[in-house]
């Protein structure tokens, strides 16, 4: 056999007005021209540089304009299938090389193949059967010369193949191996698939993390159960379907919410009928054994619950929810094997009627991932293309909390990208990116503090006891929850910060939440606090919701003692004290895990039970006992004024961004500066900074002069009655 090697790129500007989808067109130089001793028309295997092979008929042209010169044009329709021991994953549609076919051409005597169908595009009111569909498969392949291991792609026809996609020649019976459809020739079917066959350049996309969902969907279908799949946009309800439907070759027809509602009366309620009809004669083209799958997306759009609709439309919106339900008890009679999967982000706004055994008697709610699930989802995207190491990963998934695998995915591939061109570090990128990309459940959060993945609880000098506690309480626990619960140790789920003001209580909140990945939501008297009755109520629970769906988190009560105050203290009489205890209770009912049993099963994740509470306040005599008992705020902690020790750290930290002179002893500065509280300290340092400007503003550093002249404008704020106060409660509660 002659075969003919050359290098030519496809080009879709060279197609001819009228052309076979076996018609390979080249266009070559005249010397190139002169040595191809072929005839217009001539039948060969033509090769592409990754590999893939096709049958055309080839047609040699004479360039005679230089901007097409060496290229080629062609329909990739008719495809030989072979099996290669190697994956590649480039795809180039270069022809590099021609062989013409040295066999003869005759007619099949028989031929059996795979058929493949659009569900979405097929048109069931003409063919009603598998004879009517042989008869159409005939004329399509008329003229078509194929060999057995062929895959025939009709997609080229557009809307003219009736919804029949693709075919795979299995078997073919026959004088010569190479053959067409003729007069006499007998088409059986002998598979009908719903799906494209997965090849290296059409593979789907990995799915993870979702394995007890994907289990639960396998039961419900292999026992012909309807089901209700909920949960957060972007958490892979559509993916899961798609993935098994292909796995198991179901068809899968669509009806997407909103997109399927049509403005008139009766319009709607026509559309469902029509698609039911078309499922009835789909089963009886496929002879009725197969499962056949309706995906309803959005069903919350379709069958809403008429106590949520007001004015005209109520009535219109009634009418097609009793249409879809009727349709479904009636269809579920007649077709044995339709299973019909409803998806929803807002199950509580869905009609009851449909959740009940008979209609959608399965439910499956897909929440939030936890860490664990985030790392598998991350390792499937990086199954793919290893861009990132296992190290890189794993933290993206700490600090993702919140995060759904449809941002999951953005987030991972915008991260691969900056570190391939910029080669830039890691921890800068996932900053960076990370400030673009919030999840969709935090972009509208009540009192989001964003992430500073610079702080730690190292940012601050000082209270090194208190840091290890803190990190022994919540940070470790976090990351290793089996040492904690093979002692039987239940995670911490409240702190009680006080002590005198000033002293960084809201700093270590917010360096706890960094160091430990935790989402951080702050509440302060100021945001709650509203004219109307039962607001500040709903605003308590609205953040311990965005808490649960975003944890591991971190709710910071500020000056909780304004916020609820005690119930046995005098003064708390008439409205105020009533609107106290409306906040105090819901904050108790929050904190014991009541809100979350009445909150969305769907929205949360494995992690929604590791939210921590931490409140902070000035006058810990003025908060309720109830808040104080174990199992709420579990764990009082006193946050001292800084000792000496602690304010020379704390100086030295200031250092870092004051330039201090060589005279500047901060050992004599912490001496003189007893019952100084952080924030004096870095007014002292900023008030002496200014005094160096004001002597000379082209002054670079600040001296001990300068020092001395602040600390006649900024005495301390505390006092020593304040600082024993504190001391005397530590006391008073370890009693």
């Amino acid at each position: 056999m002659e075969h003919y090697k050359l290098s030519l790129e496809r080009n879709p500007k060279l197609e001819p007005a009228f052309s076979t989808p076996q018609s390979c067109y080249l266009w070559l130089k005249k010397s190139d021209r002169m040595n191809w001793k072929l005839m217009p028309g001539t039948p060969a295997v033509c090769r592409l540089e990754d590999g893939r092979r096709f049958l055309w008929r080839i047609y040699p042209k004479l360039d005679r304009n230089s901007t097409y010169r060496e290229a080629y044009f062609a329909q990739e329709a008719v495809a030989l299938i072979e099996e290669t021991g190697e994956e590649t994953h480039i795809s180039s549609n270069r022809l590099v090389e021609v062989c013409p076919l040295q066999e003869s051409i005759s007619d099949f005597e028989k031929v059996i193949l795979d058929v493949q169908l659009d569900c979405s595009r097929l048109n069931v009111e003409l063919l009603l059967t598998k004879d009517c569909l042989c008869d159409m498969l005939g004329a399509m392949l008329m003229l078509t010369f194929f060999v057995r291991g062929t895959r025939l792609d009709f997609s080229f026809l557009q809307e003219r193949n009736m919804g029949i996609s693709a075919a795979l020649v299995t078997d073919t019976q026959g004088p010569s191996k190479y053959g067409i459809i003729g007069r006499g020739t007998r088409i059986e079917i002998r598979q009908i698939l719903f799906h494209p066959v997965i090849t290296i350049t059409s593979r789907p996309k990995p799915l993870g993390g979702i394995d007890g969902a994907r289990q639960q969907l396998e039961e419900a279908l292999a026992e012909r159960s309807s089901i209700l799949i909920s949960g957060p946009s972007g958490t892979g309800k559509y993916s899961l379907v798609k993935a098994l439907a292909m796995e198991q070759n179901l068809p899968l027809f669509e009806i997407r919410g909103l997109s399927f509602v049509r403005s008139l009366p009766g319009e709607t309620e026509a559309e469902l009928r029509k698609t039911f009809l078309r499922l009835q004669l789909f089963a009886d083209l496929t002879g009725g054994d197969n499962p056949i799958v309706l995906l309803v997306k959005d069903i919350d759009t379709i069958c809403p619950k008429i106590g949520n609709k007001k004015g005209e439309d109520v009535a219109n919106v009634a009418r097609i929810a009793s249409q879809f339900v009727l349709l479904v008890d009636e269809y579920r009679e007649s077709i044995q094997n339709l299973i019909i999967i409803c998806t929803t982000s807002m199950v509580e706004n869905l009609d009851n009627r449909l959740r009940r055994p008979g209609r959608l008697g399965s439910e499956i709610a897909l929440g939030i991932p936890s860490k664990t699930q985030r790392v598998d989802m991350l390792r499937c995207f990086n199954s793919i293309r290893r861009r990132l190491t296992e190290e890189q990963l794993d933290e993206i998934a700490f600090r993702t909390a919140g995060y759904v695998g449809a941002e999951l995915e953005l987030l991972y591939c915008n991260v691969a990208r900056k570190i391939e061109v910029n080669i830039a570090p890691f921890e800068e990128v996932l900053a960076e990116v990370q400030k673009k990309h919030l999840p969709s459940s935090l972009r509208n959060a009540t009192g989001l503090i964003a992430r500073d993945l610079s702080l730690s609880l190292d940012s601050f000098a000082g209270l090194e006891e208190l840091k290890s506690l803190l990190r022994l309480c919540v940070i470790e626990q976090l990351r290793n929850p089996d040492r904690f619960h093979r002692l039987g140790i239940n995670p911490l789920k409240g702190i009680l910060l006080y002590g005198p003001p000033g002293c960084a209580k809201t700093t270590l909140a917010k360096c706890l939440a960094a160091e430990s990945g935790m989402t951080f939501l702050s509440l302060s008297a100021a945001e709650l606090y509203s004219p109307y009755v039962g607001d500040a109520e709903k605003l308590v629970t609205r953040v311990f919701n965005e808490a649960r769906a975003n944890a591991p988190a971190i709710v910071f009560l500020d000056e909780i003692d304004s916020l609820v105050g005690n119930r046995g203290a005098a003064g708390l009489k008439g409205a105020p004290a009533a609107a106290n205890m409306g906040i105090l209770s819901t904050l108790l009912m929050e904190m014991d895990g009541i809100g979350q049993a009445k909150q969305t099963a769907s929205a949360l994740g494995g992690d929604a039970k590791r939210v921590v509470v931490i409140a902070a306040t000035n006058r810990p005599d003025m908060i309720d006992d109830a808040l104080l008992r174990p199992g709420r705020l579990t764990k009082l902690i006193h946050v001292p004024a800084p000792d000496e020790n602690a304010r020379i750290g704390i100086l030295n930290k200031l250092g870092k961004n004051i330039p201090f002179a060589e005279d500047v002893d901060v050992t004599v500065l912490a001496a003189v500066t007893d019952r100084y509280s952080g924030a004096d300290l870095t007014n002292l340092c900023t008030q002496a900074a200014l005094a160096a400007a004001t002597e000379d503003l082209a002054a670079e550093m600040v001296s001990m002069s300068h020092f001395k002249e602040a600390l006649k404008d900024v005495p301390p704020s505390l006092t020593k009655e304040q600082i024993e106060m504190y001391f005397k409660y530590e006391a008073n509660r370890e009693r």
